[in-house]
């Protein structure tokens, strides 16, 4: 073979060679895409519950700035269900109803905080809007109390678990990968 074939038979297999290695800007391009969306899922831009026992993080549960949680228990002395609605307002806690079965010790409507009605077995009492602070520490009841705290997407059961401790729940802000990630809290037991 000549020099001349054999400098083309070495450019046709460097042709063919270019064409199956990707460009030099693929891999630049694949981690700078990469970084982007490890950023995104990693700076903390969600709003979410954080539940917390004596300091230690239980876990978090999504919430966005205006939605509403529930803190629902039984009574301990007449044995009834009821309903706390919290929202989460400007970083804080906001008590907006109340559901319950019936009036117990230390239950009822307030006179000046929002307007009782009936609704079948349950009396609500809506629109109270007391701001109760950045943070609520529940004193986790017996079993029998059945402590949860629900959002729209998920529950927590505090009392199986965490009787007579204190569980705080406060507005935070956490990465979005440990959110979903994460799942709902579940206490230890």
């Amino acid at each position: 073979m000549d020099a001349l074939s054999k400098a083309q038979t070495r450019r046709s297999a460097g042709a063919g060679d270019t064409a199956r290695r990707p460009p030099a800007a693929a891999p630049v391009l694949c981690g700078a895409v990469l970084a982007v969306v490890l950023t995104a899922l990693l700076l903390p831009v969600r709003p979410a519950l954080r539940l917390s026992d004596e300091g230690d993080t239980i876990g978090y549960l999504p919430l966005a700035e205006g939605e509403r949680f529930t803190i629902a228990y039984v009574h301990s002395i007449d044995g009834l269900p009821i309903e706390e609605e919290i929202e989460v307002r400007d970083g804080h806690l906001v008590v907006e109803a109340t559901r319950l079965r019936q009036f117990g010790a230390g239950m009822g409507h307030i006179p000046g905080e929002g307007t009782g009605r009936a609704d079948g077995e349950w009396w609500v009492v809506e629109g109270i809007g007391r701001d109760i602070g950045t943070e609520l520490v529940i004193r986790v009841g017996s079993p029998a109390v059945d402590h949860r705290i629900r959002t729209p997407d998920d529950e927590v059961r505090l009392s199986p678990c965490l009787v007579a401790r204190p569980v705080a729940v406060e507005p935070a802000r956490v990465p979005a990968l440990h959110l979903l990630l994460g799942g709902a809290p579940e206490p230890e037991c």
